[in-house]
């Protein structure tokens, strides 16, 4: 690690979502700035499901403490508004909202007894900006900012920060699961890079960077933010 690098030695981190996508570069990312991290996924051990209470106190209770916690579990659905059915609605609100509710409400006690620490949001541009066929998803990222935001306030005498970090599409995550059920996957990725300001789309090393400088204590007096990366996308919308 270069003088340079976040620290994150003797610090106990936990990743929702951890095992695929971008919380999978992520949780390798905090390893190797030298946090123990756990990774908190359907696919995973333990076996956590966000959206359910007892996983998520019981994930939280296991732990001696707590000083990053990411929230990358996420799940997305592309219809439009009309053809959106309860369950789909539910299920992405259930997921994206509700799970980093469960998870803060169960994890801020144990990271406010470590003496503080940092929360992660995994959110998107599309919770700043709209875009056709995600309405659940634009709900729930949007939702998502003022969880974050109040949990923020809320908890800055414990010594906890609270940021969203917003991405647009990248090389990783949901963007390549949606797009890979298109006939022409790399058609629609050129598509939307070439709409992106900078001409390219996210990278995971982009989201990890970030992530880490939130982890650690170049931020220490940043909290209920939200930092887009997306190469300038929403300036150009805004």
């Amino acid at each position: 690690m270069s003088a340079t690098a976040t620290d994150l030695a003797g610090k106990v981190a936990v990743v929702t979502g951890g095992s695929s996508g971008l919380g999978a570069a992520i949780s390798s990312a905090l390893e190797d700035a030298g946090a123990k991290v756990v990774v908190a996924d359907l696919k995973g051990s333990p076996e956590v499901d966000v959206t359910n209470d007892d996983d998520v106190r019981s994930l939280f209770a296991s732990l001696d403490r707590l000083d990053v916690l990411v929230l990358s579990a996420a799940v997305e659905v592309r219809k439009p508004l009309l053809d959106t059915t309860d369950d789909d609605w539910q299920r992405v609100l259930d997921v994206n909202l509700k799970g980093p509710f469960l998870c803060m409400r169960h994890a801020l006690p144990l990271m406010a007894r470590s003496g503080g620490g940092s929360v992660i949001a995994l959110g998107s541009i599309l919770g700043s900006i709209v875009s056709p066929d995600y309405s659940a998803y634009c709900a729930s990222k949007t939702g998502l900012v003022n969880l974050c935001k109040q949990a923020a306030i809320e908890h800055a005498p414990d010594g906890i920060r609270v940021n969203v970090v917003a991405p647009s599409a990248c090389e990783a995550g949901l963007f390549l699961e949606v797009v890979s059920q298109a006939p022409d996957p790399e058609a629609i990725k050129r598509m939307v890079a070439d709409r992106t300001p900078m001409g390219r789309l996210g990278t995971a090393d982009d989201v990890t960077a970030t992530v880490l400088y939130l982890a650690g204590d170049g931020s220490s007096y940043m909290s209920g933010t939200v930092l887009p990366l997306d190469g300038g996308l929403a300036a150009r919308r805004s």
